[in-house]
């Protein structure tokens, strides 16, 4: 086994943006004003779980302009509280008075006409508590499926999962197996491209003419298309956390056969990398093979590894740990 170039290079991606919203948000028609237009341009969305959280609404204290008393959840049947206080939430636009009422999942402002004004979800605030505290439950996101929207033509994340049959039995399935459980979605864009080189001077045999850096600039210059970006990351999610409601992908990826990697095969590259960060929500995504994390990096070589040195490793170095090979 050697280095086929002295100069290899990899195609790299990671999230620009990251959305989430609630299963029931999704399924209700929720929309926003701000930040539409970046919604519209997320194709890779994940679907994931974590404890359902409710106010206790005995517990409730409002002193006009902020808010305190417990939030709570279920773990396998037995309910955790979490305090909170000093939370900001004013009666804005005529609204008097606030209310929670069964099932206690949200909080409600009204006027004096007894008309809704503005409403605090307790997933909204169970969230922040997460990041904080509650022994790291509460922002720990169990990956269950990971799906992409482009397909034939260009729709969104948000799109594509309101008739989304996998996401429908998801929806039910979970409802009877972890009930303790919400479902959320997130979405991603994926604007950050780099293409990663790595040379190594000490590799015997190694092509070193023009041809290797035309090679370089050639990738650099024809990268992939939107669509085959798109599918190469989400195959490279799926297989990074192997979720339950995932086939495809999930266990014999990257392969030689996969159509999805064609134009990596045309431009010679030699590795893919995918990184996924969620540090900016304040929360980490975990599966039953993937630590929690908030940052995630998926390393695949891309080359048959019995007759040509890995893009992460270099002439007299270890093996880097971790990197998933290529099937034939």
């Amino acid at each position: 086994m050697k280095r086929k170039n002295i100069t290899e290079y990899a195609f790299g991606y990671m999230n620009s943006y990251t959305a989430m919203m609630t299963a029931y948000q999704l399924m209700s028609g929720w929309s926003v004003n701000e930040g539409q237009d970046q919604l519209d341009k997320c194709h890779i969305y994940i679907i994931a779980a974590r404890p359902s959280s409710y106010f206790i609404g005995d517990s409730l204290k409002h002193d006009g302009k902020q808010l305190s008393g417990q939030i709570a959840y279920k773990v396998a049947g037995v309910e955790c509280r979490v305090d909170f206080a000093d939370f900001p939430f004013e009666l804005w636009d005529g609204a008097t008075e606030i209310r929670c009422d069964y099932p206690f999942r949200d909080l409600w402002t009204y006027n004096s006409a007894g008309e809704q004004v503005r409403y605090l979800p307790a997933t909204h605030v169970a969230s922040i508590l997460g990041a904080r505290n509650s022994e790291e439950v509460l922002n720990h996101f169990e990956v269950l499926y990971v799906g992409q929207a482009i397909g034939q033509g260009n729709r969104s994340a948000q799109q594509r999962l309101t008739s989304h049959s996998t996401f429908q039995k998801i929806l039910a399935l979970s409802a009877y197996d972890t009930p303790d459980n919400e479902v959320v979605v997130f979405m991603f864009q994926f604007d950050h491209e780099q293409v990663f080189s790595s040379m190594d001077g000490r590799a015997s045999g190694a092509i070193t003419d023009s041809s290797n850096e035309k090679r370089l600039m050639n990738a650099i210059r024809n990268p992939p298309d939107k669509k085959q970006k798109i599918a190469m990351i989400e195959a490279g999610l799926i297989r990074y956390f192997q979720p339950h409601y995932n086939e495809i992908f999930k266990i014999k990826f990257p392969s030689t056969k996969h159509k999805t990697l064609q134009s990596c095969k045309a431009l010679d590259v030699s590795a893919l990398i995918v990184e996924l960060d969620t540090s900016d929500l304040g929360l980490t995504l975990r599966s039953p093979t993937v630590t929690a994390s908030d940052h995630h990096i998926a390393r695949y070589d891309l080359v048959n590894l019995q007759n040509r040195m890995s893009f992460f490793n270099v002439t007299g170095i270890t093996e880097y740990p971790g990197v998933i090979k290529t099937e034939k």
